[in-house]
């Protein structure tokens, strides 16, 4: 950034946002000056995903992120690719998707684990919302007065599918299934699609 002294500047961490000027001295520092907000509480979403290409894998993050969740985590299910992430690089994506979003929301990007570590250790008062290009409900027939949710977690599996082996685990914890009528989509679009409609439906 180009600053100079006596310029202001928009700071924020994790509960706040704070006017702030620049000043320069034996390095660069930041006095803040005026508290602006204090952080909201988001709704209680997780995204969880099997993995896929890297390059799908970082506008799932950033598009999420603008849209605002709490949790992300990258999962190995039985079809999902086997590739190395870089979790700086995704957090760098996320904070300036959070800073253009104008929110002070940054969610949590979980190290990758396999599908069935992850549902070992699962809240049991969170329910998953299970896609389902095979089998669930239309995501456009829910209706919103027929379910009471206070937290989710949205299950995208990777380009081949999901597995009988992952459909056995899913069902073993409380999950709604869902699909997306005739359209197949991509792990990027289906976690931006289902995320906006179910932000919607919790209280």
């Amino acid at each position: 950034m180009r600053k100079r002294t006596g310029d202001s500047i928009l700071v924020f961490n994790d509960d706040e946002e704070w006017l702030s000027k620049c000043f320069f001295e034996d390095k660069f520092k930041l006095n803040p000056e005026k508290l602006l907000r204090n952080k909201q509480n988001i709704k209680d979403i997780w995204i969880c995903f099997g993995l896929v290409k890297i390059k799908n894998v970082d506008l799932l993050v950033e598009k999420v992120s603008e849209i605002g969740v709490r949790k992300i985590y990258p999962m190995i299910t039985s079809f999902s690719n086997r590739i190395p992430l870089n979790y700086e690089r995704l957090k760098k994506i996320s904070i300036e998707a959070v800073e253009q979003s104008n929110s002070l929301f940054l969610p949590i990007i979980e190290e990758v684990k396999s599908i069935k570590e992850i549902l070992n250790n699962w809240e049991e008062d969170r329910l998953i919302i299970f896609c389902d290009e095979k089998d669930g409900i239309d995501i456009s027939k829910i209706n919103r007065k027929e379910y009471k949710f206070k937290k989710i977690a949205i299950f995208i599996g990777p380009v081949g599918g999901w597995s009988e082996e992952d459909r056995k685990l899913i069902n073993k914890k409380d999950n709604l299934k869902i699909n997306f009528g005739s359209n197949i989509l991509k792990a990027d679009t289906a976690a931006i699609f289902s995320l906006s409609i179910f932000k919607g439906y919790l209280l």
